[in-house]
């Protein structure tokens, strides 16, 4: 804060608590809220992250460009690259299955499962509606 040539009371103020409150996260008595880190980096002029990933919050950026699956598969740092690898494929099985059975894309809110008639059990009735129709 000193570098930013900010006191504990301007900040204080910025956010609309007490120097006391601020003094307190400084020393370590207390964590302030995930909102209140994320004010106190843009207060501050720092990176965003640069206070919240060390606290465990994990900063809100901006989407600057669209992910693919398969991207996101990719930039996985939980799998090793023969898991990648794995996952990916069973993705585009499941792409390929579910736009031939669909005859293109389904809606996006509508599972894959919707567009499927599960037949009857033999021997069963088919059900009848609630308003009693035939």
């Amino acid at each position: 804060m000193k570098a930013r040539g900010m006191r504990q009371e301007n900040l204080a103020g910025l956010l609309g608590t007490t120097q006391s409150s601020v003094s307190g996260w400084i020393n370590g008595r207390y964590e302030p809220a995930a909102a209140t880190v994320f004010t106190i980096e843009n207060c501050l002029g720092l990176e965003p992250g640069s206070l919240s990933r060390p606290l465990g919050y994990l900063p809100v950026e901006p989407v600057t460009r669209a992910v693919s699956v398969e991207g996101a598969i990719a930039q996985s740092a939980q799998l090793d690259d023969e898991e990648k690898a794995a996952l990916v494929a069973m993705y585009r099985l499941l792409v390929t299955r579910s736009t031939r059975t669909t005859g293109g894309e389904r809606p996006r809110n509508q599972p894959a499962s919707a567009n499927r008639r599960v037949p009857a059990a033999p021997g069963t009735a088919r059900p009848r509606s609630i308003s009693g129709g035939r």
